[in-house]
């Protein structure tokens, strides 16, 4: 059973792909690195990077999202046609509720950990328009100090904000979500390791942050992470978005936008990695 989980490790399991009987060599979207990140593939194995999917997050997500839009509109009726509920704020409140706890509690699964370099700040709530609902807050309790119409207006902001957030959160479930491995002796975890761009966070090797990448990065922040296996280490490079997904780095939207130019026209590290272990490969399909 190890065996079958280990061979499935880097292409990903074929439930995730309804099309084919087992996971495609390519997806819509996957591209390669160039020349200079010396990669190869489960199929070729030898040394080099190869891509590893994660499990694809539009499915982990959408159904619930849908859903929410349904709740949100009919917390409205209760209050629209009062009487026909036990308790018609309370009913509301509860439909409310269940809008947005159907957004929040499913994506909050998806986030790869809390600490996110990509934030632009303390305040930074993406993909949730924080800044809408608390107007949405702030007018709905106004309602009450000047014209109970004014409840309604309310309503259209935390509608709107809900709209917003459900975009966001497409754009963050939107992408091929992957991450790039390097096989590595932990010795190699010396002082001049990294190549250019990169900071250390760990002077020996870890499971956990290692690098970050200095520069700015457009909604994004990329990230050196230390990843075993059985008795395996490798070295993972990752980018994770605003939202907290991690995204292939090597997919068309980013490697056709040109402020990712300096990133990954160049390996994030020195050294040329380990042979890959075969039970990591599927070879036996090689043609």
């Amino acid at each position: 059973m190890q065996a079958a989980r280990d061979s499935e490790w880097l292409c990903g399991e074929s439930h995730w792909f309804p099309n084919h009987d087992s996971a495609p060599d390519y997806i819509k979207g996957e591209v390669e690195p160039p020349s200079s990140w010396s990669s190869t593939t489960n199929r070729k194995g030898g040394r080099g990077w190869i891509r590893q999917r994660l499990s694809p997050l539009g499915p982990m997500i959408l159904y619930t999202t849908a859903w929410a839009p349904f709740f949100l509109i009919a917390s409205s009726f209760p209050l629209a046609f009062p009487g026909r509920t036990p308790d018609d704020q309370n009913v509301a409140l509860v439909l409310f509720l269940i809008s947005w706890l159907l957004l929040i509690v499913p994506f909050s699964r998806l986030r790869d950990g809390l600490v996110n370099r990509a934030r632009s700040g303390f305040f930074d709530t993406f993909p949730f328009e924080f800044h809408l609902i608390i107007l949405g807050t702030v007018v709905f309790f106004l309602h009450v100090l000047i014209d109970p119409l004014v409840g309604w207006l309310a309503y259209l902001i935390f509608g709107f904000a809900q709209y917003r957030t459900i975009s966001n959160i497409t754009e963050c479930v939107g992408h091929n979500s992957a991450r790039w491995l390097l096989p590595i002796n932990r010795k190699d975890i010396s002082e001049d390791f990294l190549g250019d761009g990169w900071e250390r966070d760990s002077r020996t090797f870890r499971n956990g942050p290692i690098a970050h990448w200095e520069l700015l990065l457009p909604g994004y922040a990329a990230t050196l992470v230390g990843v075993t296996r059985g008795k395996d280490s490798f070295i993972a490079f990752t980018l994770k978005h605003r939202g907290g997904t991690l995204h292939d780095p090597f997919s068309e939207e980013i490697v056709s936008d040109e402020r990712f130019a300096s990133i990954i026209e160049n390996p994030p590290v020195k050294i040329s990695g380990e042979m890959w272990p075969t039970r990591f490969l599927d070879m036996d399909e090689e043609e």
